[in-house]
């Protein structure tokens, strides 16, 4: 007699293949193999804890000082102003000389910015305008520095590793906006605000170092046969002409405007909502950080070919998800977990659009699309940061962070639904 057939049984999932995990390792950090770009993302890692270390506590120090929500906003946008006044210019001159001396440059001046800073808060001379006038030097440096920079880091790996390497700065962006507030918060409890700007000088001088060390072919600078105006001007008509180009910069002046004000705004509720101290604060400004890193590492496992349009528009509705989370919110838990939804959705957003731009243009464009790039965010986020602090003024912080959220969720949805349906891409 015939035994019964035994039914298959069903498999039970095991441990990912030993072959899988190296072929993830391999794509999501690709563009770590480039012996130059390893040694500047160790400078950058210094560089951003200590970048996020004085974000904090600037705001922590002005609000403290003032009690003003519009006086918040102020600082938060001085800071980001010089880059709409001078990020072409600053793109212009990309083109033109040695990236990394420029990026050298902007370092030093970073760092004199942040060590006057301490200087002030150590000796008890601070005053609201003394920060807000190293706050705006500090933003003159990050104006020339982030177009120089973003095209460097683009002659460094090229065009092959471009998106990883632009998803693997925002990890690390995003992995000091964790560890950075910690610590910021620790230290200021600990001993003081101003060895938080101390530390960030001193990560100023790291980052030099290393940028000092890479091997890079002899300089060979083009030839000038236009002038920096006509330059400039090219820029902008590449921008005019290039659809892609232009979407993704409108949708970047909307994200700029109305994305960050639960960001702008929370040490205005932590210290009047929510009674939180430096520590608890700190904390809470990381959480955006959390989300931001698995939206990095999102982005850096995918391929130049995967990156389409609901990458791009996802990116931008679940920062406003995570927005109107935070305004919905009256306790720390719930309000740090949607900060971190929020972080996710900004770096998915931000990195795929600032590869896609790249990508989208010529090289020898590259410095001045940047620069005008720089000049949409560094103008968008200032308007949004006085913009959010005169608003909180009247009305509450959650209806402010709410109305915001709504207002870029709305506007990101009328674009998407007038692109043609048939393009995958942006």
């Amino acid at each position: 007699m015939d035994r019964p057939e035994t039914p298959p049984q069903p498999a039970t999932p095991g441990p990912p293949h030993p072959a899988t995990r190296r072929t993830w390792l391999r794509t999501t950090f690709s563009s770590l193999q480039v012996r130059n770009f390893r040694i500047y993302y160790l400078g950058q890692t210094a560089s951003m804890v200590g970048t996020w270390m004085r974000r904090t506590a600037m705001g922590w120090v002005i609000y403290e000082m003032t009690g003003s929500r519009a006086q918040l906003g102020m600082v938060m946008g001085l800071a980001l102003l010089p880059m709409f006044l001078l990020s072409p210019l600053a793109g212009t001159i990309a083109d033109r000389v040695d990236k990394r001396r420029l990026v050298v440059l902007t370092q030093l001046l970073a760092a004199a910015s942040s060590a006057a800073t301490a200087l002030l808060l150590f000796t008890g001379w601070a005053q609201p305008w003394h920060l807000m006038a190293l706050a705006t030097l500090g933003g003159i440096a990050f104006a020339f520095e982030v177009p120089s920079r973003q095209a460097f880091v683009s002659d460094l790996v090229g065009r092959e590793h471009l998106l990883n390497a632009v998803a693997l700065n925002s990890v690390l962006v995003n992995s000091s906006r964790v560890v950075g507030p910690a610590i910021a918060g620790l230290i200021m409890a600990a001993v003081g605000a101003g060895w938080c700007f101390l530390l960030d000088a001193v990560s100023y001088l790291v980052v030099t170092f290393t940028l000092l060390t890479l091997r890079l072919p002899p300089y060979r600078a083009p030839a000038r046969l236009t002038s920096h105006w006509q330059d400039l001007l090219e820029g902008f008509r590449e921008v005019h002409h290039n659809r892609r180009v232009r979407i993704l910069m409108l949708l970047m002046a909307l994200m700029g405007v109305f994305g960050w004000a639960c960001q702008t705004l929370m040490p205005a509720i932590a210290q009047d909502i929510l009674l939180l101290g430096e520590w608890e604060y700190g904390l809470m400004m990381a959480m955006f950080g959390v989300g931001a890193i698995a939206g990095a590492l999102f982005v850096a496992g995918r391929t130049a070919a995967d990156t389409s349009r609901r990458q791009v528009f996802g990116g931008v509705w679940l920062l406003c998800v995570g927005a109107l989370a935070v305004a919905a919110s009256r306790h720390p838990a719930p309000m740090g977990a949607g900060l971190a939804v929020a972080g996710f959705g900004a770096v998915m957003f931000m990195s795929t659009s600032n590869s896609l731009v790249q990508t989208s243009v010529e090289d020898r464009l590259r410095g001045r699309i940047m620069g005008i790039w720089s000049v949409v965010f560094g103008g968008s986020l200032p308007l949004g940061s006085f913009l959010a602090g005169w608003v909180a003024q009247v009305v509450s912080p959650f209806l402010t962070i709410a109305l915001f959220a709504s207002v870029l969720a709305l506007s990101s949805f009328v674009i998407w639904r007038r692109l043609p349906r048939r393009q995958a891409t942006v």
